[in-house]
């Protein structure tokens, strides 16, 4: 159990830090951001409490928000995405898994079943981080630009981690 909570503090700091460091410098086109830090939340376990899945958010959230000057944005989106990690993955997850030691991965869900419920997670994120930027409508096609270009290239980024990750 130690090294499953060891591993995901280190995937915290390390999303976090290239999120800073990298990945907001990073402008595809002038639209397009990766965010790939919502697959921190993705790879939980599914042991995890609800509650754990919306208070890792806002943390999450929060120091994204205080070292990347996105007043709530992170935080407001993450919490969110927290609050319905834990349905989402049962709407996705296989059937003939038991509960205590299922850890969502391309290994346990297939990679179908994995990317339905990563884009899903990565969707619902991008839309709500640029709702909440914007908080208008005067340019529609701009701010979906915004949303499906994101989305897509933070979903690419958390391919390639989902390759690099160990089980």
């Amino acid at each position: 159990m130690f090294h499953i909570v060891l591993s995901r503090i280190l995937w915290f700091i390390t999303l976090l830090a290239l999120q800073v460091f990298v990945f907001n410098h990073v402008h595809i086109f002038g639209y397009a951001v990766p965010m790939p830090y919502v697959y921190f939340l993705a790879i939980l376990p599914a042991i995890t409490p609800h509650w754990a899945y919306v208070l890792l958010g806002f943390v999450m959230g929060l120091m994204l928000d205080l070292f990347t000057n996105t007043p709530g944005m992170a935080a407001g989106s993450l919490t969110f995405v927290g609050l319905i990690t834990p349905w989402v993955l049962k709407l996705f997850r296989p059937r003939d898994t038991d509960d205590e030691d299922f850890e969502p991965s391309h290994h346990t869900m297939e990679w179908g079943g994995f990317m339905r419920f990563l884009g899903t997670l990565t969707l619902v994120h991008c839309i709500l981080f640029f709702v909440l930027e914007c908080f208008n409508f005067f340019d529609p096609y701009g701010l979906l630009l915004n949303m499906g270009g994101s989305a897509l290239l933070t979903l690419l980024f958390e391919v390639a981690m989902e390759l690099i990750r160990k089980k």
